[in-house]
């Protein structure tokens, strides 16, 4: 196996657009000189809090949890039209305001029974790095790199243990040579 270098970006490296197309501009540098990488993402700075608050404002049935999610939603949308140009625009948007509107589902669920399980928050939480890859996959792709978008759920197993899950290594080592060998694009993963 040739080496592949794993770049991970934390959540205060994507918190604004411009920060988003400086990390553009070195992954372009490494793409145009042959480098192999995987790039990982966290969610923008500051929105796995945000959906931490409007679960648990819609688990203590607080109907302000939806000024919350409105916040995160138009955040998202904001970066992806400030990002974005056509057609990569036309492209990311339908999948980007489907997730939003799984979202606000599950939040009017949680609201509905009053309870937020592990598991649950660990679905919710999922949605800010879910889109924080995705915009930025689309982007890079913009940037002329063969990205792909990939959710870690794809390739890593573990146990159910929801809130503390463990890795099974040896199945999600299987996956990944078998995702990594199929899929030459950059893979784009969440964090």
């Amino acid at each position: 196996h040739s080496t592949m270098k794993v770049l991970k970006f934390g959540g205060s490296s994507v918190a604004k657009p411009e920060r988003i197309r400086r990390i553009g501009d070195i992954l372009k540098n490494y793409y145009s000189n042959g480098e192999r990488f995987t790039v990982v993402f966290s969610a923008f700075g500051g929105v796995t809090d945000m959906l931490i608050e409007m679960s648990e404002l819609a688990a203590a049935g607080d109907v302000a949890y939806q000024e919350v999610f409105e916040t995160f939603s138009k955040r998202h949308f904001e970066a992806i039209h400030e990002l974005l140009n056509e057609p990569f625009l036309s492209q990311a948007m339908p999948e980007l305001e489907m997730n939003h509107d799984v979202l606000k589902n599950l939040l009017y669920g949680i609201f509905l029974v009053r309870e937020a399980s592990p598991r649950t928050m660990d679905y919710v939480l999922s949605f800010g790095e879910r889109n924080s890859a995705y915009i930025i996959s689309h982007f890079l792709r913009q940037q002329g790199i063969n990205a792909s978008y990939l959710d870690a759920r794809k390739i890593v197993k573990t146990d159910k243990n929801f809130g503390t899950a463990t890795v099974d290594f040896d199945l999600t080592y299987k996956k990944i040579l078998k995702h990594y060998s199929q899929n030459p694009e950059v893979q784009i993963v969440t964090g």
